[in-house]
């Protein structure tokens, strides 16, 4: 384990030493047995004339990956390869001739097989039987779907689907489970097309074993929850499944605990019979690595954040952190049915029960700068956050007749929660004089009821590509909240006299919607169509706000500025055309939507209406170029008109912080954003080079920024307003290449962005902007028996402010990763990595610098490998820390929180299955 523990040295020495540590490891580890192919080949259609570019390609016979590959030279001879011992398929192909394949079966003693005077086979011959092997690519595009062969992907015996998704070129995961590829978030998992226990993706990749998945697909599908442009999307991976992991059942029992404090326990259990899918799945743990998915994580903010990473809903930059935060305690459980019944009905449902806990603490120092002076904040946060959630979905598809098929969809969410956060709050002057204090207690308790209904009834026609879609959907949300607030002020320097708060809050919010739209599309030639579609959606919002103040004796004293009854009612009515064309290279889409809003905001506490309307034209054009098989060009652009929510309109004070108040802005408009994005993917499958890359720049008018003024206390009152000027452009590439002929392979990988931000404060235009630039380089080697992997990253952060030059202040992150995956004798796996991150240019006590060093040990038992036992060591060295930086309008914030620190787990992991496997080559008994 040590070659990674170095880096807590914190050494540009011992950095370098590292790096030679690494070379020693991967040259001692390239000394294993290899065999040599070497050959040539003549053309016997040209008189035995020798045949130049045949194309040798050895392919390992286990897992169809391409190992070494040699083309014939003039005369007709291969250049020698070397490739590990292994049994292998050997593919001789030419363009104008039949391949020609051979199967390999070295032994230990053989070291060079030599190909003489092979002869291609001509185009077409008679053959009486033949038995195919066919060798697929990597990666290839099918239409629009980029499409990853599983099988092809060298994976350690066991590996679940995000291991899988990890070796996919230009795929990244995180720790939480959220997946990008090609620099773009996946929005959505699948199975075999089907959702996979509701929305929650890490259900899927985290427990389904990736040696059931056949091909990996990605592609983007209409946006149907959008009132853009039209032609907004998500991004969908879908797992499509072997045929022989449909029959018959298979899953895993897994349980690991400290005999103390931790634990981490699941179970999944699927069972296939054809068409029917049943699965259970359960959870329980407290541990960061298993409580929390990636949807969960953004629920309690736990998100983990990169360097330089913006956020456009919020407009703030957040710095690297690289660890969940505060301690979790979670019981996830499930179940989800599929099948089909005769041949036109379909049904799909599924229900979780999710219960949640979080205990976090946090530090954080803010520094806020106005134009005559500056101050800051410290301030210490405890909260308690309890959840529970039961989410049930359901679909039924039929088929009326073989022409018109109906879907009906319902959905209803159920959860309550309940909170207690305390913050300590100590107010610095520029001086470094406390002047004040505040100790703020909420607490508070919630529920909520979100429901919807979607009817959908698409009908094609005896005509090709011609068809007509209908779609209903109604939904339903209330929730009620009750919140006790008790705050006390003390004062430093004889500006005020000493005081407190304590109140007590009803909220009750009902929001009904009705969406209806009809689709028709018509195809004027093989490559021509047109779609023409009309939608109109009628939503009504209410928000009844009550707060009580304490009297002396009990809470019955209404406070009138901080309460209010609220009703936001709108009609939206949109009509749109797209023109697309559609050949083998390429799609282009052309269209424009024209959308009419109708909106009154009725102060119901005043007997106050505001009415208004907005129009909008919301054009969008895309262009998918598929260059070849193994690679894209996509150009897109669209327009969109954000509505503001309910919240940013009605005028009532909210002191949840009573440091840091809000309040509602009836007269808000709509902002409308222009989004340009670029995106180029190649991957070759023989020289196993990949290469990615994109950009985006989104300009928005009338963006919901807002406006803040400061007491003489230090206090913030803050108000939504529109803005114009706004901006946010990015880049980012990466990719992977071997090196010194397949010995080695690089990974790279870059990003930059630059966002211009306007605000208010005490009146005055702020203009922000910050500049970022992230760039990462990992060096990777492979063999049967051993894997390292060493990286960099680094991250740079530019922010400029125009109400104070002080605020201009850059802060950059640079960090070193490690891994080592060793395989011994007896079925025994040996791992590590190491992490070292280091903070600069940050307020005092947050440029901190950590390592965090984790190590497993594993054997597993019987012929199938299915019984896996393991000791794992998380943050041996006891230095887990998660800290960020946010830069937003005229502060800086910097923030500490608490994390689960050192802990070592001893976990028994049991797969079963019903297919029978047989023991691969090679295995140690």
């Amino acid at each position: 384990m040590y070659p990674f523990a170095i880096f807590a040295l914190y050494s540009p020495v011992m950095i370098k030493k590292a790096l030679l540590l690494f070379f020693i490891v991967l040259s001692a580890a390239s000394v294993s047995q290899t065999i040599k192919l070497s050959g040539n080949i003549k053309d016997t259609t040209a008189g035995g004339l020798k045949l130049p570019n045949v194309l040798l390609m050895a392919i390992k016979f286990k897992d169809s990956t391409l190992v070494n590959f040699s083309h014939s030279d003039k005369d007709g001879k291969f250049a020698p390869i070397k490739v590990p011992v292994d049994t292998y398929i050997v593919i001789l192909s030419h363009p104008q001739f039949s391949d020609k394949t051979y199967l390999l079966v070295p032994n230990k003693n053989d070291s060079v097989f030599n190909f003489r005077n092979i002869s291609m086979p001509p185009k077409s011959i008679e053959l009486n039987e033949v038995e195919v092997i066919a060798y697929k690519d990597k990666m290839y595009y099918k239409g629009d779907t980029l499409q990853f062969t599983a099988d092809s992907f060298k994976l350690k015996q066991n590996a679940n689907v995000e291991d899988l998704l990890k070796k996919l070129p230009g795929a990244k995961v995180d720790a939480a489970g959220k997946i990008t590829i090609q620099g773009k978030v996946v929005d959505q998992v699948l199975v075999d097309g089907d959702e996979f226990f509701g929305t929650d993706p890490t259900i899927a990749t985290k427990n389904l074993n990736a040696n059931t998945v056949e091909t990996v697909q990605v592609y983007e599908k209409k946006n149907e929850n959008t009132e853009g442009g039209g032609d907004e999307t998500v991004k969908i991976v879908n797992l499509k499944l072997k045929e022989d992991s449909k029959k018959g059942y298979f899953g895993k029992i897994s349980g690991a605990t400290d005999a103390q404090k931790f634990y981490e326990n699941d179970l999944l259990i699927n069972k296939f019979k054809k068409n029917r899918k049943v699965s259970l799945f359960g959870l329980f743990a407290n541990t960061p690595k298993q409580a929390f998915g990636w949807n969960d994580a953004n629920q309690y903010g736990l998100g983990n954040e990169n360097g330089g990473n913006y956020d456009p809903e919020t407009n703030t930059w957040t710095s690297f952190n690289n660890n969940s935060t505060g301690v979790p305690q979670t019981l996830k459980t499930g179940f989800y049915f599929n099948d089909k019944f005769g041949k036109s009905t379909k049904i799909n449902s599924d229900y979780t029960f999710k219960q949640n806990q979080l205990v976090a603490g946090s530090e954080t120092n803010t520094q806020f700068f106005l134009t005559d002076t500056s101050y800051s904040n410290s301030q210490i946060i405890h909260n308690n956050t309890n959840n529970q959630a039961h989410s049930f979905n359901f679909r039924i598809t039929q088929n009326l007749d073989s022409l018109t098929e109906l879907t009906v969809r319902p959905k209803i969410n159920y959860t309550a929660a309940s909170n207690n956060n305390s913050k300590n709050d100590d107010f610095i002057s520029q001086n470094n004089i406390l002047t004040r204090q505040t100790n703020i207690l909420n607490t508070g308790s919630s529920e909520i009821t979100d429901a919807s209904l979607q009817l959908k009834l698409n009908r094609n026609f005896m005509k090709k590509d011609r068809s007509l879609s209908l779609n209903y959907q109604p939904s339903y949300y209330n929730s009620s909240s009750l919140n006790n607030l008790n705050t006390s002020f003390k004062y430093f320097q004889g500006q005020a006299t000493d005081s407190s708060i304590l109140q007590k809050r009803t909220t009750d919010n009902l929001k009904t919607e009705q969406n209806a739209t009809i689709t028709y599309i018509e195809p004027w030639t093989k490559k021509i169509k047109t779609e023409i579609g009309y939608g109109v959606s009628h939503n009504q919002n209410n928000s009844n706000r009550k707060t009580l103040d304490f009297s002396g004796q009990g809470y019955d004293l209404v406070n009138p500025t901080q309460s209010n009854d609220f009703r936001n009612v709108r009609i939206s009515q949109r009509i749109g055309t797209k023109f697309i064309y559609d050949v083998k290279k390429y799609r282009v889409s052309l269209g424009v939507t024209y959308r009419n809003i109708y909106q009154q905001n009725i102060n119901v506490s005043k007997t106050q209406t505001l009415s208004s309307t907005f129009n909008n034209v919301l054009p969008f054009a895309n262009v998918n170029f598929r260059i070849n098989q193994g690679s894209n060009l996509m150009i897109n652009y669209n327009t969109s008109a954000q509505q503001p929510d309910l919240q940013q309109l009605q005028p009532v004070i909210d002191n949840t912080d009573p440091n840091r108040i809000k309040t509602g802005n009836p007269a808000l408009r709509p902002q409308f954003s222009n989004n340009f994005s670029l995106n180029y993917y190649f991957y070759k499958g023989i020289s196993d080079v990949n290469f990615y890359s994109g950009s985006q720049f989104n300009l928005v008018s009338n963006e919901i920024n807002e406006k803040t003024t400061f007491d003489n206390y230090g206090r913030s009152l803050t108000t939504p307003v529109n803005v114009n000027g706004n901006y946010f452009g990015n880049i980012w590439l990466g990719g992977g290449f071997p090196i010194l002929k397949r010995w080695m392979k690089i990974m790279y990988n870059f990003s930059g962005s630059i966002n211009k931000n306007i605000s208010f404060v005490n009146d005055q235009k702020n203009t922000t902007q910050v500049l970022s630039v992230n760039p990462g380089l990992t060096l990777e080697k492979e063999l049967d028996y051993l894997e390292v992997n060493i990286g960099g990253n680094y991250s740079y952060n530019q922010p400029k402010q125009t109400i104070s030059l002080s605020s201009n202040q850059p802060y950059y992150t640079y960090g070193f990763t490690g891994r080592i995956t060793t395989k011994l004798p007896k079925k025994i796996r040996i791992s590590t990595d190491g992490d070292y991150t280091n903070n600069g240019n940050r307020a005092a006590g947050y440029n901190i610098n950590y390592f965090i060093l984790n190590a497993q040990i594993s054997k597993t038992f019987f012929k199938r490998e299915n019984l896996i036992i393991s000791i794992e060591g998380n943050d041996i060295l006891n230095q887990n820390i998660s800290n960020q930086r946010i830069v937003e309008a005229n502060k800086i914030v910097d923030t500490k929180t608490q994390v689960i620190k050192r802990y070592f787990l001893l976990r028994a992991v049991f797969k079963f299955n019903s297919n029978k496997e047989k023991k691969e080559e090679g295995d140690d008994d």
